[in-house]
């Protein structure tokens, strides 16, 4: 029983995972956001939601260097991809985690004995 537990538990992990991807797929509202630095006019810079005109300066964090640019309908659709990359991937991880549980729940039960109907044999 403790092996079907800890498979139970195991399968139930790719069920996260997939439920994680899935709702970062259907929060995604459509509007670009930023993750770099967009510079509005003069000197000022923001990150986060984009309005059309705007460019978004892919800026590399670690490095600390530029790692590109992107206009608002670049980030849109870049963001839409994501979105949905990340509705397959949930659902494939889902998927894969809901049928490891439904293998398990179904050994679970207990075998029926077919010796009782057929008088013993």
């Amino acid at each position: 029983m403790r092996v079907r537990g800890l498979l139970l538990a195991l399968f139930l992990v790719p069920v996260a995972v997939g439920a994680y991807f899935l709702s970062r797929a259907a929060a995604a509202d459509g509007t670009p956001r930023c993750d770099g630095i967009i510079t509005e006019y003069g000197d000022a810079e923001r990150s986060g939601p984009m309005r059309p005109g705007e460019t978004c300066d892919l800026y590399d964090f670690a490095d600390g260097r530029s790692a590109g640019t992107r206009t608002y309908d670049q980030q849109r659709k870049a963001q839409e991809q994501r979105a949905s990359h990340d509705r397959l991937t949930g659902g494939l991880w889902a998927a894969h985690g809901l049928a490891g549980v439904l293998v398990v729940v179904s050994g679970l039960r207990p075998a029926r004995s077919d010796a009782g109907r057929r008088g013993g044999r």
